[in-house]
Order: structure tokens, then C-alpha cells, then sequence
């Protein structure tokens, strides 16, 4: 597909994964982010980023929204800030930037709504459009920082008592165990979203 880009920051290998299958879908180039420039974002018109999630942050995003936020900020605030001095129709979207983050424990509301506040630091950046995919978790490739952050959210969970939520549960079962939830089928609404181009109104 024409003027489209698929950007991925991976350190265990689901995002990349994942971004391989759109870009395969979309018949589009791939890119790593530490190998994405800005003129990758000037070139194309929609632009898919995915990472995965560590610690409640999507792997690259500060870098990646540094690349595009230029190129989509203007739209953006006028189309979904109702205090903006300018009214919308001004401006018509000349891009797509679509986000997908990769995690265990992305399936609920909560989880989401989260994952916005930690990721996009302003108000209208965390109405971007955020596809959340399920992951995988191997506790035997976990090393490092990530093993003691791993450790304190088995310590934060644990400290939950009687009071822990079912979804919590889960999650401690996940990390315990280890789990697989890669599925190819999750990538089809932003494939379509892309396929069905941009607003003409």
C-alpha cells in the first residue's frame, strides 16, 4: 500500500512480530525505530507505531512522538479540543498516525485508560488512535531492570490480599507461568482503519 509505514520498537520480539504481519497485510515498508527519520513521517501518509508495554510504558513512544507529533498536532488539538480558538473545518487531516501497544494485561478499560496517562503527556495526545494487542510472557527470558520491575509487581499484586481483582489475579497467573497470546487475527481493525484512508469531511 502506497504512501504507508510501519514503525515498531521491539525488545523481546511480539511488537516487531506483530508489525511484520501489518506491514505483510498492508504491502508496505517496515522500519525499526531507531532507523525511522523524520522524513520517513513527511513521506507517508499513514503511519502505524506499535512497541511493546515494560513497566507501564510503550517501548520508544517519547522518540517516536519527537518524529511525528509535528506532523498530526495542529489537526488533532482543533478536531478534539472544544476550548481551541479555531474551529475544526480549518483543518483537514493530511495524515493517520495510528498507535498499538503489546502487553499481557491490556484487555480491560482500566488497563487502557493507563496506558494513555503514562504514555501521551498531554490532554489531547491521549485521544490518539491506540490499538492495545495481546502479547506474550516468557519468565525465563526476563533479565535485568525488567526482572526486578517484574518482582516489585508480584509484590504490589500479592499486597492486594483478598481485595485482588480478578483481572489482577490473571495477571499474577501470566507472570507466574508465563503465557502466549499472539494472534495474527488482532491486527485486522488497524489494517481496515488504514485500508478505509482518511476522512473526507
Amino acid at each position: 500500500m502506497q504512501d504507508t509505514i510501519v514503525i515498531y520498537k521491539s525488545k523481546y520480539g511480539t511488537a516487531a512480530q506483530y508489525a511484520q504481519w501489518i506491514a505483510d497485510d498492508l504491502q508496505c515498508p517496515l522500519l525499526e525505530l531507531d532507523q525511522a527519520k523524520k522524513s520517513d513521517i513527511a513521506e507517508n501518509t499513514n503511519i502505524i507505531f506499535g512497541g511493546g508495554v515494560h513497566a507501564g510504558g510503550i517501548e520508544g513512544i517519547d522518540k517516536f512522538i519527537k518524529l511525528s507529533k509535528m506532523y498530526f498536532k495542529d489537526w488533532f488539538y482543533a478536531a478534539h479540543d472544544s476550548n481551541a480558538d479555531y474551529q475544526p473545518d480549518m483543518y483537514k487531516p493530511t495524515k493517520r498516525i495510528v498507535f498499538f501497544a503489546v502487553g499481557i494485561s491490556l484487555g480491560d478499560p482500566q488497563a487502557e485508560k493507563d496506558l494513555r496517562y503514562v504514555n501521551f503527556d498531554k490532554k489531547w495526545l491521549r485521544q490518539v488512535e491506540l490499538y492495545m494487542l495481546d502479547g506474550r510472557y516468557d519468565p525465563a527470558m526476563v533479565k535485568g531492570g525488567d526482572k526486578a520491575v517484574i518482582g516489585l509487581t508480584l509484590k504490589m499484586l500479592d499486597s492486594q490480599g483478598a481485595s485482588m481483582t480478578e483481572a489482577q489475579k490473571l495477571l499474577r497467573e501470566r507472570i507466574e507461568k508465563g503465557c502466549d497470546l499472539v494472534d495474527r487475527s488482532q491486527i485486522a481493525p488497524i489494517v481496515q482503519r488504514i485500508k478505509e484512508g482518511l476522512p473526507t469531511e
